[in-house]
């Protein structure tokens, strides 16, 4: 079997979820059908002199055009929201590192200890459902109300109950970290029961839950601080600027840098631009708020039944799961396999640069020390050697004064 790297290209190339023709393409019709309403119009709607005074003001404003800084301003805002939305996507919680740990120290196969590994997992995703339909539009269309959270098991009617008396003044919606309270008190309670037999596993659940619980806090930041307007006005205006004036100085025929009239039908170069250009603007658009419907926005839903599986495998059905090693096992050899077609891929291992470096016969040959200099050594040491501490002190601090 062959891979067509190029035929995987294209794929991408002319894909339209997510896309760049998806995009833009509104945009670049409602510039074209611009144009070429102006193109129209200076071709037949024109007398031949207001076509020459036209064309001054083409080669007037084409020049314009040129002041503008547009690449610096927009890769620069770009760049930023890129790092921005990277930042958002290291901050998803997951929570395998704190159920590991809880798999680890909580241990037991009773039903007590059973239930509290299943109900921390459980509310480890129920805080990441109340966390995320506050940012997720996916998330807050799925659970809309607390009542569905009853609905699909991730809170009972007692739960929902205490969750509901629990009176928060400054902002009533952000009860999100109530289940990771109650994570930690289960935690205590553990310690003080003898699940937990020393601080130290009652610390590392709780190291671990506080990471857990920062990941949520940090996206909420996000949320609510975001890029300054007046950056992204002057992103915005410097581009639609560009191409509002790029209408008339785009227009043809033009004077080419010989003075020959030069006349194309279709603005190839400037419909580039504008696919780079407006495209890039876009890309900055859509990733400045990475938490909703669209095709590039995270996937919150799906994060969500993978961890709920996952969480549950963890502290349940792998708990205490191990395969069986045998002693014939010290016996066994492992040899790495290859395939016919992973054979035939280029291999790159590691070389160190200086790995062909070889030194000369002449350069390898030790130094001899001059015979003066081994002479000289042995006399200062035998000469040390017979000092006594008084002299050393005398030699160092100098003949003491008599008062």
């Amino acid at each position: 079997m062959t891979i067509s790297y190029s035929d995987t290209f294209l794929k991408l190339l002319f894909r339209w979820k997510g896309s760049l023709w998806k995009a833009i393409w509104k945009h670049l019709l409602i510039f074209l059908t611009m144009y070429y309403c102006i193109n129209m119009y200076y071709r037949f709607g024109m007398s031949v002199d207001n076509q020459n005074i036209f064309m001054r003001y083409v080669i007037l404003v084409d020049g314009w055009t040129k002041e503008i800084p547009l690449t610096f301003l927009l890769g620069f805002y770009v760049a930023m929201i890129v790092r921005r939305w990277w930042d958002c996507c290291q901050l998803i919680s997951w929570p395998d590192h704190l159920l590991y740990n809880v798999s680890a120290l909580i241990r037991g196969q009773d039903a007590e200890t059973r239930i509290i590994r299943k109900t921390i997992a459980r509310y480890s995703i129920l805080t990441s459902v109340l966390a995320w339909r506050s940012i997720s539009l996916r998330v807050l269309a799925r659970y809309p109300t607390d009542d569905h959270l009853v609905d699909s098991g991730l809170m009972t009617r007692e739960e929902m109950v205490m969750f509901k008396e629990i009176s928060i003044n400054v902002d009533p919606h952000q009860k999100w970290w109530v289940p990771l309270n109650w994570i930690q008190t289960m935690m205590v309670r553990c310690f003080e029961k003898g699940t937990l037999t020393h601080t130290n596993e009652l610390r590392v659940l709780l190291d671990a839950l506080e990471k857990y619980r920062n990941g949520f806090f940090q996206l909420f930041i996000y949320d609510w601080i975001a890029i300054p307007l007046v950056y992204t006005q002057v992103s915005t205006i410097s581009v639609y600027g560009y191409f509002l004036f790029a209408l008339i100085g785009r227009q043809y025929p033009v004077l080419n840098e010989h003075k020959e009239l030069v006349d194309v039908y279709v603005p190839v170069f400037t419909i580039l631009q504008f696919l780079f250009y407006v495209g890039w603007l876009k890309v900055g658009e859509d990733l400045m708020f990475p938490f909703g419907a669209d095709d590039e926005d995270f996937e919150f839903n799906y994060i969500l039944e993978r961890n709920l599986e996952v969480a549950m495998k963890i502290v349940d059905d792998l708990h205490n799961q191990v395969p069986p090693v045998y002693v014939e096992s010290l016996d066994d050899e492992v040899h790495l396999l290859h395939t016919t077609a992973s054979s035939k891929l280029s291999n790159h291992p590691q070389r160190q640069h200086l790995r062909k470096l070889k030194f000369g016969v002449d350069a390898m040959q030790v130094q001899e020390v001059p015979r003066k200099n081994i002479i000289d050594r042995e006399i200062s040491l035998s000469t040390t050697s017979k000092l006594s501490f008084a002299d050393l002190e005398h030699l160092a601090n100098g003949p003491k004064l008599k008062v």
